[in-house]
């Protein structure tokens, strides 16, 4: 492998991987470093919203596993709230696929991918970014950091550390195939789980992921939530896979994003939805966001942190901010009093109109309230 790129891109995730992508189609020499080796598993609740699934495009059908127009808010006693979109709002994979999917996606483009290489530093020597890998040493106008929210780059170069919350989930595999099929028309998001939290339930092809999240730093509480959960459901006689648990971003703002020639992409710089946790769509963009900041930085002269900053800023903290005003406010609130709300008279059509702003949701849903009843 070369020592000297056009970017180095520091994980292979859905960050990275769509990094490295975007930027070879953009005429890049880019190299990337994994420290791990695909295909692996990874701790994530496996559902790709309406807006990931846009920017992924058709080919992602090959490793989706449902598709969903339909999810079932439980609010509150006898409160639930359901969103139909025209098209599909979630689909459910898992992120072992996802990952391996996008990884070839960047090889394809040509992209130089290398798995098992673990960056030992990172420095910012000027006019380019120096990285030692074992016994070599690389180096780029740009690096692009991408390696999660556990990672260590943000480290390296003296950012401070990020805000942390957490999920934690199973996997509940049916005592018969058969038994799945009523959990195959939506998802199923549960407000009473956890407090300033929820619950899941995404259907996979052989068993259901069922997890929670919350604000709260990651804590055994998590993984008692989960189990209470599956009980709360009727699912305890089905067999239990594990329990898996991982810090997610809490907090994104634009200080978060860069540093000299460093850019900061994905869960690695807290862009996560605040309120749900979904971190994919923001993954995906963002890294896209980076690759063409720098392809624009280098035909410019122009910085490229400047440029990323204040797209990202435009593009993508606008969700993130409204989804964390309007969550803190629900949260706030609580089940009991958001129960009343629901029930006046006109608040259906209200929040149909809000759904889309989250930018999670599909254009021209239908949205309903049901008082009567939960329907499991």
């Amino acid at each position: 492998m070369n020592k000297r790129f056009d970017l180095i891109v520091v994980g292979a995730g859905p960050a990275g991987s769509s990094c490295a992508e975007r930027a070879a189609e953009l005429g890049l020499l880019v190299a990337v470093f994994e420290k791990a080796v695909f295909p692996r598993s990874k701790p994530c609740a496996g559902g790709l919203t309406s807006r990931a699934l846009g920017l992924l495009g058709p080919s992602v059908n090959s490793i989706i596993h449902y598709n969903f127009r339909t999810s079932e808010f439980s609010v509150g006693p006898r409160v639930t709230v359901t969103w139909t979109g025209r098209d599909t709002t979630v689909a459910t994979t898992s992120r072992k696929e996802l990952d391996q999917y996008l990884a070839e996606r960047a090889i394809r483009a040509g992209a130089r991918v290398e798995f098992g290489a673990a960056v030992d530093s990172v420095t910012d020597a000027g006019e380019r970014v120096e990285i030692v890998v074992g016994s070599r040493t690389l180096s780029a106008p740009h690096l692009v950091a991408a390696d999660g929210v556990r990672g260590s780059i943000r480290g390296m170069v003296g950012m401070p550390p990020l805000g942390l919350s957490a999920a934690a989930y199973a996997r509940v595999f049916p005592e018969t195939s058969s038994a799945l099929d009523p959990f195959l028309d939506r998802v199923i998001i549960d407000a009473r789980v956890r407090s300033g939290g929820y619950g899941w339930i995404f259907p996979k092809r052989d068993h259901l992921n069922v997890g929670v999240c919350g604000r709260a730093a990651l804590g055994l509480d998590y993984i008692r939530d989960v189990d209470r959960f599956i009980e709360q459901r009727g699912l305890s006689s089905w067999r239990v896979e594990g329990r898996f648990a991982r810090p997610t971003p809490a907090e994104a703002g634009p200080g978060s994003l860069a540093k000299g020639r460093i850019l900061v992409v994905g869960d690695a710089a807290g862009l996560a939805d605040p309120v749900t946790g979904e971190g994919i769509s923001h993954s995906i963009a963002s890294g896209r966001l980076a690759a063409e900041s720098i392809r624009q930085a280098l035909d410019s002269g122009d910085e490229a942190s400047t440029i990323y900053r204040r797209r990202a800023v435009a593009e993508i903290l606008p969700v993130i901010n409204h989804s964390k005003q309007l969550g803190g406010f629900l949260h706030a609130l609580g089940p009991g009093p958001l129960s009343a709300g629901l029930r006046i008279p006109g608040m259906a059509a209200l929040l149909e109109s809000w759904m889309p702003r989250l930018g999670h949701a599909s254009e021209g849903g239908r949205l309903t309230i049901d008082t009567k009843g939960d329907r499991r």
